[in-house]
């Protein structure tokens, strides 16, 4: 059992990690009257719910977002109105903290030295542990048996990823999952079957063929943008962890291990597609676009991204975006009505397809405020896990439901048969059911290092020419290095 460290004052490292990230603005709205979890077993937290008061002035609590942009953060607001409107004794206040997740991290650990974080927080999967060990969580899974976090249908991949130190975390989540979307034109100038490649390696078979193919306007069949997320993706896939005790979730990681033949037979094979030009040299900034540019300017014939991105990929690669709508987004380069027939395909993998983590966002509740605070915000998380609110996410934000019984709703599977952004949901949500609960993808408390040290690692094997057995013994050894100091410096 995981020994947490709940005062909050004593998680100097924790803090010296987020504080590497970029700052944003903006200050919290909440108290600093802390109900601290059990610091041996997450799984003992009461439920607050029952400190709601059933009558006087509206609880205001706040919540506090990052990452999300044009529709998603529509949705975002539009369930915190409607959440207002349809009752009278919690008032949710929503408000965008950054572009990015570790923006947004970065300001809610300053707040954490102040006393003064959110009563929500919709952070990234991946500071799922950071979050847990900061002692500013109040379990979901305290509040199953009151209805307001639902486990019943939940995916088990899902339930597995999430449950830390005995305990269900999250509130509610908004999952992701890798797929390729592809120009079916393209296969069909290179005298190929229109279809999404199966595995990394047919991929780059397909590739080489479109390159020979001398199809006019193409560059790179594949672009992706180069990120630790797709290393993962990849290597979780096969059953390689790249951390220990499980991946981490079996106690706090202590080392890397990716030393291993997969891991540099993937780096080896990436850098090969990129030095015969299959793949375009895109790197991971926040607001990148090319990705999606190459293919519908026909530069590229397929791009690995999120099912997240559904939507965005519906309205670039099946001409549903206007010039007036090309020159406001800053996109004056993509030609309207570009000559794109979108398919859809699972994530290909290193032996088969569909073989992908658990990513996404979540709803975390803190145990920031008032009693009456830390209630009014369960009880804020109860509505975003009803099945409409599920569906809104799904069909107008592109994310997916840890509710199975989501994908069975009428209005869903209408949306799934008619829409290209459907098709893409669908098939994610199917690559979600079939991933093995016992593979959910890593857990690590210091993510925001692993993410810039693995990063770093592949960046430098596919730009720089670096030898992929020796960045990978670099970064291995780097990740080593900063699980042990969070470790040390935790009292894990």
């Amino acid at each position: 059992m995981r020994t947490l460290n709940t005062r909050v004052a004593s998680i100097g490292a924790v803090i010296m990690l987020a504080a590497m990230l970029a700052a944003c603005g903006g200050s919290s709205s909440s108290g600093s009257n802390k109900t601290p979890a059990d610091a041996n077993d997450l799984s003992k937290v009461a439920c607050p719910l029952s400190a709601l008061p059933k009558s006087g002035p509206k609880v205001k609590i706040s919540l506090w977002y990052g990452n999300q942009q044009g529709k998603n953060k529509s949705v975002m607001e539009e369930i915190a109105d409607s959440y207002n409107a349809l009752q009278d004794r919690v008032q949710v206040t929503a408000s965008d903290q950054g572009q990015d997740y570790d923006a947004m991290l970065s300001k809610y650990t300053r707040a954490m030295q102040g006393g003064q974080i959110p009563n929500v927080l919709f952070a990234d999967s991946t500071h799922s542990q950071f979050l847990v060990d900061s002692g500013t969580i109040i379990p979901g899974g305290a509040c199953a048996k009151q209805g307001a976090v639902p486990g019943d249908r939940m995916y088990p991949v899902v339930r597995s990823f999430y449950t830390l130190d005995g305990a269900y975390i999250p509130g509610s989540v908004n999952m992701t999952a890798n797929l390729v979307y592809f120009n079916q034109v393209s296969f069909v100038k290179a005298h190929m079957d229109p279809k999404s490649p199966g595995t990394l390696a047919q991929m780059h078979d397909d590739a080489k063929k479109m390159k020979a193919a001398g199809i006019p306007k193409m560059k790179w069949p594949v672009s992706m943008v180069v990120s630790s997320a797709f290393f993962n993706a990849f290597l979780t896939g096969i059953g390689q962890d790249v951390v220990d005790h499980d991946n981490g979730h079996q106690g706090h990681a202590t080392k890397a291990t990716f030393d291993s033949p997969a891991a540099v037979k993937l780096l080896k094979d990436l850098k090969s597609m990129y030095d015969d030009g299959s793949i375009a040299k895109i790197s991971n900034t926040p607001g990148q676009l090319n990705q999606y540019l190459n293919v519908a300017q026909e530069k590229s014939a397929m791009v690995l991204e999120s099912s997240a991105a559904a939507t965005t990929v519906e309205a670039f690669l099946g001409g549903g975006l206007t010039e007036k709508d090309l020159k406001e987004g800053g996109l004056g380069g993509l030609a309207p009505g570009a000559k794109i027939v979108a398919g859809i395909g699972e994530m290909p993998g290193i032996e088969k397809p569909g073989q992908v983590p658990v990513l996404g966002g979540a709803y975390f509740v803190t145990n920031g405020g008032s009693k009456a605070q830390q209630a009014a915000a369960m009880d804020f998380i109860r509505y975003p896990n009803e099945l409409p609110q599920q569906t809104k996410w799904l069909i107008e934000g592109s994310y997916l439901s840890g509710n199975e019984s989501v994908i069975e709703q009428p209005e869903v599977k209408k949306f799934f048969a008619t829409t290209l952004a459907g098709k893409a949901l669908e098939v994610a949500a199917e690559q979600m059911a079939a991933v093995p609960a016992d593979h959910p993808g890593p857990i690590v408390g210091p993510f925001d290092q692993y993410d810039k040290i693995v990063q770093s690692m592949v960046e430098s094997v596919l730009f720089n020419g670096a030898e992929p057995a020796g960045a990978r013994r670099k970064a291995e050894a780097q990740v080593t290095a900063a699980l042990k100091k969070y470790n040390s410096d935790n009292g894990f």
